[in-house]
């Protein structure tokens, strides 16, 4: 027997890292800008794992125009300052390290530009871990999860027989069956059991130390 599971794909924003500081204040600082009003803490919640120009759209129902002009706006914060907001969750920098440690090979799978990804594990020292950061253009808003998923997947060669997707929203798990591999919910993100269960991840954590148990228990017979 051996690993079912070789390559694992990671969701950023939620999965990783508590990143909601730098992202709520940036997104205020765009609604403010505009005109908007200081946005709901409901609103700003929903903003956490879809891409911003989807948000815009469907949570605000901004015009395509304005859906650019309001993610420049939040760029202008989040490039300077905002990227900095990030806190790795408790348990997470372990994680990775065992996983590394334990031949899997790890990528991110991210919505948020490779700008800020980059930046943001070079600052946080857990870009060692990652044999390709999966991530999207600064001016494509048309890479779904699917996509970001399947490009990090051509990128390290992997199948859909030997590959896990973690995440915390809907949109990691629905990118994940898209592609044809399963998703792994982490309820210490932004998303809820209830999510999950209706949007049937195979599998749903509590603290970052559950991925190491279901990667390593996940065994196929040769």
């Amino acid at each position: 027997m051996e690993n079912k599971f070789k390559y694992i794909l990671f969701d950023f924003d939620g999965t990783l890292t508590d990143s909601s500081e730098g992202i709520f204040k940036s997104l205020t600082y765009a609604f403010e800008f505009y005109g908007h009003g200081t946005p709901t803490k409901e609103l700003l919640r929903k903003f956490i794992g879809p891409p911003l120009h989807y948000s815009f759209s469907n949570f605000c129902g901004f015009s395509d125009g304005h859906c650019l002009e309001m993610t420049e706006k939040y760029r202008e914060r989040y490039r300077k300052i905002g990227y900095l907001e990030n806190r790795i969750y408790d348990g997470v920098r372990e994680m990775l390290r065992a996983l590394y440690e334990n031949g899997f090979v790890l990528a991110t799978a991210s919505s948020k530009p490779l700008k800020f990804v980059n930046d943001i594990c070079e600052n946080l020292d857990i870009k060692k871990y990652f044999t390709f950061l999966g991530a999207t253009a600064f001016d494509n808003i048309k890479e779904s999860k699917a996509f970001v998923i399947e490009d990090a997947m051509k990128n390290l060669g992997a199948s859909k027989n030997n590959t896990l997707m973690v995440g915390d929203r809907l949109f990691d798990i629905e990118g994940a069956h898209t592609v044809g591999i399963p998703c792994c919910a982490v309820l210490y993100g932004f998303g809820s059991r209830e999510e999950f269960e209706e949007h049937h991840a195979e599998y749903i954590v509590e603290k970052p130390a559950d991925i190491l148990d279901i990667v390593s228990k996940s065994k196929e017979v040769k």
